[in-house]
């Protein structure tokens, strides 16, 4: 049996970050009202310089990197927007991706050498000219056709005794 929805990327959530999650989920009202909004809107703000000095340190050298480094980032802004909802003191810690072993490739080897020059192609003569198409002939009348005989009538049923 085949999937019939694509396979999404799946994280694992460590389960404390679950309950905070769960149980802080009723923050962002509670805060809107009074100095408490002034407090998260400045947490915000130090969570984003964090978040814009980390893009600007990341420098990705592939597409594997570009997916990490992608990755990296959602999971900072999640954890981000999170850490905005908990109350003073609850700290998340941070989620990191493996890191790749950086592989250095041999440089290949100078293969001009191996690769023979191509004769000249020598010209291709020019076609013959195609002949001419021969007349078609007339197509003869078809001959009339003889009338329809006409069907002769059917006797009546006898009556039954």
């Amino acid at each position: 049996m085949h999937r019939t929805k694509p396979s999404r990327a799946r994280l694992l959530v460590p389960s404390a970050l679950a309950v905070v999650i769960l149980s802080g989920a009723a923050a962002p009202a509670v805060a809107v009202e009074g100095d408490g909004s002034a407090a998260l809107t400045e947490r915000v703000a130090s969570v984003q310089k964090q978040v814009e000095k980390i893009e600007r340190r990341a420098a990705a050298a592939g597409p594997i990197d570009d997916l990490l480094a992608g990755l990296t980032k959602t999971l900072e802004s999640l954890l981000a927007s999170v850490g905005g909802l908990l109350p003073d003191g609850v700290v998340l810690p941070p989620i990191e991706l493996p890191k790749l072993p950086e592989i250095k490739l041999p440089e290949l080897p100078d293969l001009s050498g191996l690769i023979p020059e191509l004769p000249a192609v020598p010209e291709v003569p020019a076609l013959p000219e195609l002949p001419a198409t021969p007349a078609v002939p007339e197509v003869p009348a078809l001959p009339a056709l003889p009338a329809t005989p006409a069907v002769p009538a059917v006797p009546a049923l006898p009556a039954v005794p």
